[in-house]
């Protein structure tokens, strides 16, 4: 069984020879999926490649994250303005997830920033980013595979976003301390974290992968 086989039986719910590795973001020649960003992302991904290619894609809140732009700040003393910052970020990471599967991505992997305490009340990402990332998401549920990434430690509202379209869904299971079994009972489907029992076995090569994860987009340069 190949690499891109393996995924794609666990996703589906059957059983694979083995459970897959994901090593990410450190990547290791062990993992059973490819990625890229937006500074690695090629003219043209090999689409024979034995391995399933996806590409990172952060999503609105975290690309305002990226610029300091206070968002919940800007939607409650302008919501007009606010709106229209918000609106323009979406149709930024739309342009990153067609450019993603213009290059021949096989799906995409999609970083939730923002669905956590230290960023927005339950009010605040429920009312104001929720329903943004659903429909970024929908608009490409039909790829091979699509993954789903929270950002979070124990501050995520992993039950506000269990729902979303994806093939996979991960987390920091070592910050938010929240098992398989939890998630389980949230969500159907192919479960990603560095907890045993995941369906898809993480391996992030850092011990504060959330940590890492929001550091890095406030150093990476905008792309468009």
């Amino acid at each position: 069984m190949t690499s891109r086989e393996r995924v794609l039986v666990t996703a589906r719910g059957d059983e694979p020879d083995r459970k897959p590795v994901f090593n990410w973001p450190h990547w290791d020649e062990t993992s059973d999926i490819r990625f890229f960003n937006h500074e690695t992302l090629p003219e043209h991904i090999d689409g024979s490649s034995e391995e399933l290619s996806l590409v990172e894609i952060t999503n609105p809140f975290g690309l305002a994250l990226q610029r300091e732009i206070d968002l919940n700040t800007e939607l409650k003393e302008d919501p007009k303005q606010g709106n229209r910052i918000l609106g323009d970020l979406c149709d930024e990471v739309q342009r990153d997830i067609n450019q993603a599967f213009e290059v021949g991505a096989d799906g995409i992997i999609y970083r939730i920033y923002g669905a956590r305490g230290r960023h927005c009340t339950p009010m605040q990402y429920g009312g104001f980013y929720l329903e943004r990332d659903r429909e970024l998401l929908s608009g490409v549920q039909d790829a091979l595979f699509n993954m789903i990434f929270v950002v979070g430690e124990d501050d995520v509202y992993l039950d506000f976003v269990s729902d979303l379209p994806a093939h996979a869904f991960g987390w920091d299971y070592d910050e938010s301390k929240i098992p398989v079994s939890e998630v389980r009972s949230m969500r159907q489907g192919a479960l990603v974290s560095t907890d045993p029992e995941s369906d898809i076995q993480l391996e992030p090569g850092t011990a504060c992968l959330t940590r890492m994860l929001e550091s890095s987009i406030r150093t990476e340069e905008s792309h468009v």
